[in-house]
Parts: C-alpha cells; structure tokens; sequence
C-alpha cells in the first residue's frame, strides 16, 4: 500500500485538536473553539481517529509480503521500544518539571499535581509505577496503548496470514463487550494487589475495550496491503450517509423536541469504555472518509497538517510535554482576552518538533541542537510561567449550615462583568457538602473583582431551580451573604480579590 498523503493530513489533524484540547483542559480555561475540537461530527473525538489510524498503518507497514513473521516481530517491536523511550523521556521531563515547580511556582502545583498525581509525596514509587505502564497521569495514556498494541502486532499479522482474521476480530470484539467487567475483575485488582501501599492514578481509557480500534484498524491495512479488501458499495455509502447524519443532527440537539437530548447519546457513547454508539459513530465516518479518498484523493491532503502526521511520534511526544510546561502560564492567564491567542501559539509549536524532527531524520541536525532548541524554549516558557504568577492568588469557599449532607453542591464564580442569572466565565464545580464545610481551594485566580454563587443541585440539573415566585428553591447563598429574600445583585456579592482569601458562605 502506497503512502495516503490524506492520512498523514487526517493524522496531522487530530494531533492539533488533541493539543488545543490539552492545553485547554489542564489550565482549567474555556473556549468557543472547542465545539469545533471536541467532538465536531458526532460522539467521538480526536483520540479515537488516532488510535484507529495507527492500527490500519502498522497493519500495512508490517504485513508486506516482504517482511518474514521474524522481520515483522523485531520491526513491531523496535517500533514498541522506539515508542516507549519517547514515553519514558516524557515522563522523567514532566516529573522533574512539577519538582522544579514546587520551589519556583508553588502556586501551579494544585493544577499541576491534578494531573501528575504523587509525584512530590512519592516521587520513586510514581516514576516505578509509570516506567511499568501502570500509572498514567492525565495526557500520558495514549501512548502506553500503542506500545501494547505494537508489541502484540505480530501476533494478529501472523494470524491475519493463516486466514485467522476472522477468530482475530471476533475475539476483539468479545473482549469489548465485557472490557468494563474485565477491567475492574482484572486488571484493578492486580494493579491494586502489586501497588497495595500506592495509590495510582489510572489511564483513563480501558485497553480491553480501546483494543477493538486498533484492532480493527490493523485487520483493514492488512487487507488493504494484500488488496483482498472489497469494501466499497453503493447501498453501504447511502446507509452511513444516513447514520453519520442522522447522528451528527442529535449530536446538535436537532431531535431534543422528539425527546432524544445530547445526553442520551452520551449515555451510549461513553469514552473510557468506547460505547457502541461511540464505536458506530466512528465506523461509519471512516466508511465515507475513506470513499472520499478513493474517488478524491487530494481532496483531504493538506500540506501543513502532512507535515505534523508524518513525524506524529515525536510531534505527539512534544505536545505532552508543551502541555505540561505551558499549564501555570495559561491557567494564570486563562480569564484574559488573549488566552485562546497563547493556545494558539503553543499549539503552533507542534511544527517545530516536525522540523526538528525532520532535520534529525536526515542528520542535518543533531540530538545537541534538539536538546539546545527545547532549552532555550523551555527558558522562555519559565519566564512567562513566573512573570504570570505575579498577581495571582488562592481562593478559598467554605459552605456552613448545609442540612443535606448526601447531595452535591455546585460552586460558580463570576466575573464583576458577568450576568448572576447565567453560566459564569471564571469557574465552576460540584463538590460533596463535606469538602465544602471544610473548603476548596482554587488557585491562581487574578487579581479582580468577583462574586461566587453556590446551591445545593436538588434535582441535579446544574442549574439554580427557580419557584414560581421568582425565587430559588434550592438552597443557595451568595459570597458577601446578602439578605436572599429578594434578587441578588452582583454588587451585593462581588468582592475584591487582590490576594489569599477564604469565602465563607452560609446557607
């Protein structure tokens, strides 16, 4: 199979969506540009395309006929310690960058140690757990995936060559099936007995299930290698066409008065587990991505983005680390008009690791130059990370007088120019009545006028349920605690906040 230069567009696609998502997330900030990166066709998202892609590529790469079943198994598993030494340089960059945290930027590590959880309380026993896999902070689960999948390749290739495609994809889709029973059966268990004294931070996508893409991406480059694929046909087109638009209209609520909402779609099409409408929702995307393809194939072939896919290791190696070195800056600077314009920026970085990584393929640069480019970047972002520190500070909100101790409370913080009858620009949260008696910390907010609203979610709609005498019927208070038996303005709740303080809010 020739190289798809759509592909490595369609690759080069969903790394950027995956680091614009990434920075987003992990500085706890929002943009309107996330309803096109999230999940823009339908329930699914970047991560799944990716891994999917990377399984119909190593089927290809590693089944040619000139490969013997000894080539493909020291090629697949070069390719496995290759991804693996990337992965463990991830980490030990990320780890001793939240240890260089802790003394320069002590006001990033709640954010920072969200994500990397035990790395300052156990620094050894994290890094043992990760080395082996097992531990995976936030961002670091993809590429664990792939390096199991790489190393069991050779194993679905020999298969697939004594006709055993078949057995291969049914096992894989039992395996999906009962993943949710066979991870929390096995794999938790074990995990729990060997690290009993260790609390691990988990990957968030379960590999019995997240197998099935992979899997399935490999059974088609295989066929597709050995052209013994007939996949294509008209009546197949015209159904996906009306399953990916049927679907893709519920995703945006087209058929919320028939009472189908959004989140009854997610209710079926669950990430972790990959749900089966997750998993159709996928499949018939690819169907027509890929007759799109075969009748059009430069129609999907964007030169920039071919560049980032076609060095996706190391460019997907790089975005983690930018992820995390980039995270005190932006959450310090998440409620600024600017914000999304940093994202932007970092995520633009991704061309530099293809460059480099590109200059390194072809020995026009050396391992020194990467090491000294990443310096000298690494030196700037510092300086930024510690320049945006200045002038921000915790926020502490404390709730007393909460009668009802089963049902959580919801924390929202305005900004002074916000409307209180609306969704807050600054944060929100749902917290157990226990952690709030004793308070949340939210860290880094600048220096500004704000107000916080917090309720108890009777009915758990997220939202502040209103009588039919205009006034809550949950119970609520406002920071400042201002009388409540009329409606409450936001300069009766806004409070200056120029450095640390706690908010005690009574019901």
């Amino acid at each position: 199979m020739k190289r798809i230069a759509a592909l490595d567009s369609i690759r080069g696609l969903l790394l950027l969506l995956m680091t614009i998502n990434h920075l987003i997330w992990i500085s706890g900030g929002y943009s309107v540009i996330q309803n096109v990166t999230l999940q823009p066709l339908g329930q699914f998202g970047a991560a799944e395309c990716f891994v999917f892609i990377s399984g119909l590529l190593a089927g290809a790469i590693y089944s040619r006929e000139s490969l013997t079943n000894t080539e493909t198994i020291t090629k697949a598993w070069h390719r496995a310690f290759s991804i693996y030494r990337y992965h463990i340089g991830c980490l030990l960059i990320v780890f001793a960058w939240i240890l260089i945290a802790a003394y320069l930027l002590p006001s990033a590590l709640p954010m920072l140690e969200h994500s990397a959880q035990n790395v300052l309380e156990s620094p050894f026993k994290t890094l043992i757990a990760s080395v082996v896999l097992v531990n995976q902070p936030n961002y670091f689960d993809i590429l664990p995936l792939y390096i199991i999948f790489m190393l069991l390749l050779p194993v679905l290739i020999m298969a697939y060559r004594k006709g055993l495609g078949w057995a291969v994809v049914s096992i894989s889709i039992i395996l999906w099936i009962f993943s949710k029973e066979l991870n929390t059966t096995i794999l938790l268990p074990l995990f729990s007995f060997v690290f009993s004294s260790f609390k691990l931070q988990l990957g968030y996508f379960n590999l019995f299930a997240w197998q099935l893409l992979f899997v399935g991406g490999s059974t088609l480059g295989f066929m597709l290698q050995n052209k013994t694929l007939r996949w294509q046909h008209p009546a197949l087109t015209v159904i996906a066409v009306i399953i990916a638009t049927g679907l893709f209209a519920a995703h945006y609520g087209v058929f919320s008065d028939y009472g189908i909402q959004r989140w009854m779609l997610s209710s079926y099409a669950d990430k972790p587990e990959l749900g089966w409408l997750r998993t159709l929702n996928i499949t018939v995307w690819v169907y027509l991505i890929a007759v799109i393809i075969q009748r059009y194939p430069n129609a999907l072939h964007i030169k920039a983005l071919s560049y980032i896919g076609r060095h996706s290791l190391r460019v997907f190696s790089w975005q983690v680390v930018i992820v995390y070195l980039s995270a005190p800056l932006l959450h310090n600077l998440r409620l600024e008009s600017y914000y999304m314009l940093l994202i932007i920026a970092f995520a633009a970085t991704l061309w530099i690791a293809a460059l480099l990584s590109e200059k390194l393929n072809t020995h026009t640069v050396s391992r020194l130059h990467w090491v000294s480019g990443f310096s000298v970047m690494l030196s700037f972002i510092m300086l930024g990370n510690i320049v945006s520190a200045e002038g921000v500070s915790p926020l502490t909100i404390k709730v007393t007088n909460i009668n009802d101790p089963k049902t959580s409370v919801l924390v929202l913080v305005y900004d002074e120019k916000d409307d209180l009858t609306q969704y807050p620009s600054v944060y929100s949260n749902a917290y157990s009545p226990q952690k709030l008696a004793q308070g949340v910390t939210i860290g880094a907010l600048p220096s500004g006028n704000y107000a916080v609203l917090v309720f108890q979610d009777n009915d758990g709609d997220y939202n502040l349920t209103i009588g039919n005498n205009g006034m809550p019927i949950e119970r609520f208070g406002y920071s400042n605690n201002p009388p409540l038996d009329t409606p409450v303005s936001m300069e009766q709740a806004k409070f200056a906040h120029r450095g640390p303080q706690t908010q005690t809010i009574n019901f």
